[in-house]
């Protein structure tokens, strides 16, 4: 999941547009090629306000350029849904709308679905953090996550854990961290507070750091998403508590797979 704000470099267009890119030439660069084969589809779509009529794309493969022009305008919704011959569940989402309730923040999501490789595959692990460092290198938004143990809505663990308001954490992003995963993305503004990527891969809890040319960190915690223990989970919440929101997490039941340190990052002393 990423989050786009006005202070996302090029515009909030711009970073949907790179999102669904990059997802379009790594994740779904397979799934393309199956529907130029007519052995599966692409639902594509956008809504340029919430009540405008839906605008589709197919096929996908030759429509992208005019879909991209569309992400640049901002539009309220998208969705890129792929699916197999005959009709079942999704292989694989992506998606994004107005998050926060106002515009012009956007949320954009690549939720993989059926095509969700091995947790414990360095080369799958290592391909989602290249999409992710692809789709937002030229972006800095304001923050970003991948895992396997957070909610597929707009919020984070720690929005969830400490009982904040989506538009809250959203709108307040890059002044503290929204949450953390086993790979988090701080935006420039936090990075530096924390030291930059030097001094953050200097704290030994993070497997790799990619600083992003536009600002902001990549921020991946171990090799592999099974090896993201809570001894990883505690080591990451140590490095970035400088810039996490008060306050003490309470377990949330409605999400029992959240993973989090349970302490006050403002009152947290090592």
């Amino acid at each position: 999941m990423a989050t786009f704000d006005a202070d996302t470099s090029g515009g909030v267009g711009h970073g949907l547009a790179s999102w669904y890119g990059a997802a379009l030439a790594g994740p779904l660069r397979g799934p393309l090629k199956q529907e130029h084969q007519g052995t599966a589809f692409f639902l594509a779509s956008t809504r340029a306000t919430e009540g405008a009529p839906r605008r589709e794309f197919r096929p996908l493969a030759t429509a992208w350029t005019a879909m991209r022009e569309e992400l640049l305008r901002e539009p309220a919704l998208a969705h890129v849904l792929f699916m197999r011959r005959p009709l079942g569940r999704p292989f694989v989402h992506l998606r994004s709308a107005n998050i926060g309730s106002r515009p012009p923040n956007m949320g954009a999501q690549l939720l993989l679905g059926e095509a969700m490789g091995e947790l414990d595959d360095p080369r799958f692990c290592g391909e989602v953090v290249r999409f992710l460092v692809a789709a937002l290198d030229a972006v800095n938004p304001a923050f970003a996550w991948v895992g396997a143990d957070g909610p597929a809505t707009d919020d984070t663990n720690l929005d969830c854990v400490l009982n904040r308001r989506v538009r809250d954490s959203v709108r307040e992003a890059r002044n503290v961290l929204r949450g953390y995963s086993w790979t988090t993305v701080c935006p420039e503004q936090l990075s530096v507070r924390l030291g930059g990527p030097d001094a953050l891969a200097a704290t030994g809890a993070f497997h790799r750091v990619v600083p992003l040319s536009a600002g902001g960190v990549v921020l991946q915690a171990t090799e592999t998403v099974a090896e993201y223990t809570d001894n990883a989970v505690r080591d990451v919440f140590e490095a970035l508590h400088p810039v996490l929101p008060p306050g003490m997490p309470q377990f949330d039941p409605a999400h029992p797979e959240l993973r989090y340190f349970p302490a006050d990052a403002s009152r947290f002393g090592g």
